[in-house]
């Protein structure tokens, strides 16, 4: 890559923003899911409808970044350095926030409920066998594992390894293509599993069945669009009018169907209507956010260098200002749109302000 592509970086940066966005709006939404860390009883259908639109695009977009810039590390650095650094920046982070951050996650469900016991004990006992979660650390999980598919790929195939980039912009029918498969898996897996459902028995990796294989998908088209150029000056920039429109149309759509899904999830038209909106507008909003980012946020000034830097903390972080904010928010007398604003600003500004300090030490920024 000739020229750092800043935008794409802030673009990360901006969808972390969104992930504690989201995690702050489930702790206000009206029916907010019955395990949900903390739900505050002042609650409104505005963070409901946020949830819903917030939730679909962040995990594609993560997922797309991470497969563009992970091929051409394993080319400069080869397989092993290459996981050297992986170990330092996703494997570290994960174990760490598996035994260490989310376990106090988990204990909030009890404590917001006014079921909690003593810390400790819940830590040696319920957490490991019925409330085990990874909480946001799932997120590396699946990555760990896409680096690896792409590792084994790398040392398979010679188009991996070939330093050679052939600029191509995509025809019609690879959205058409992309969508109408991950709409299939979608749908497949959906009539074996609610579409909200996590799976947590395998402890080392946690999943929702629906999306898991759509998400492997985002990746390696990530890793297609780097070795086709995309974004760069010779290469394809999706146009910002009509990747918005259609954003736009099929939110409303997938809105629809997601509403239908609460009292009609069985019926197979419902399920189908809902998988093709969630990947209509999942794909149509990560091109929009793409054409957004790229014309107006391909900056690398100090106030954005300084947050893209410090995003992979705000998100490593973020779960327990979110939760325990959210807990100490419950005795406030307010309007959710009072306290959703507090607990999004204050958890932003404490994991930042935490990331700051932290990379200070030279071993820790290695990490973070």
């Amino acid at each position: 890559m000739n020229k750092r592509l800043y935008f794409l970086d802030n673009l990360r940066g901006i969808t972390i923003l969104m992930v504690v966005l989201l995690h702050v709006y489930l702790c206000y939404m009206k029916y907010a899911p019955s395990w949900w860390y903390v739900i505050d009883p002042q609650q409104s259908m505005f963070f409901t409808y946020g949830v819903i639109l917030i939730d679909v695009p962040l995990m594609p977009i993560m997922f797309f970044i991470a497969g563009y810039f992970s091929l051409p590390s394993l080319q400069k650095y080869g397989v092993y350095d290459f996981w050297a650094g992986k170990f330092r920046r996703l494997i570290i982070p994960w174990v760490l926030g598996v035994f260490f951050l989310a376990p106090p996650s988990m204990y909030m469900i009890l404590l917001s409920r006014g079921k909690a016991s003593g810390y400790m004990g819940f830590w040696f006992g319920n957490f490991w066998t019925t409330m085990f979660s990874q909480s946001v650390f799932w997120f590396l999980g699946i990555l760990v594992v896409c680096h690896l598919i792409l590792t084994i790929s790398y040392t398979k195939f010679f188009s991996l390894r070939s330093l050679r980039r052939t600029s191509k912009k995509p025809n019609v029918m690879l959205p058409i293509l992309f969508i109408a498969v991950t709409s299939a898996i979608f749908l497949g897996m959906n009539r074996f599993y609610p579409v909200d459902t996590w799976v947590t028995d395998y402890y080392i990796i946690i999943f929702q069945p629906v999306r898991i294989f759509i998400y492997l998908l985002y990746f390696g088209l990530g890793v297609l669009a780097w070795k086709r150029r995309w974004f760069e000056t010779s290469g394809f920039t999706p146009k910002l009018i009509p990747w918005s429109v259609l954003s736009v149309c099929s939110a409303i759509v997938y809105i629809q169907f997601k509403m239908l899904m609460a009292t009609r999830s069985t019926e197979l038209a419902i399920q189908a209507g809902n998988s093709i909106g969630f990947n209509i507008f999942s794909f149509t909003t990560m091109m929009a956010c793409f054409a957004i980012f790229k014309y107006f946020f391909n900056s690398d000034s100090p106030l954005w260098k300084s947050f893209s830097s410090c995003s992979y903390g705000i998100y490593l972080f973020h779960s327990i200002p979110v939760y325990y904010g959210a807990y100490f928010l419950l005795n406030m007398d307010a309007s959710p749109f009072v306290k959703a604003p507090i607990l999004f600003i204050s958890s932003i500004i404490i994991c930042w302000g935490l990331t700051l300090v932290l990379k200070k030490n030279r071993i820790i920024a290695q990490i973070i």
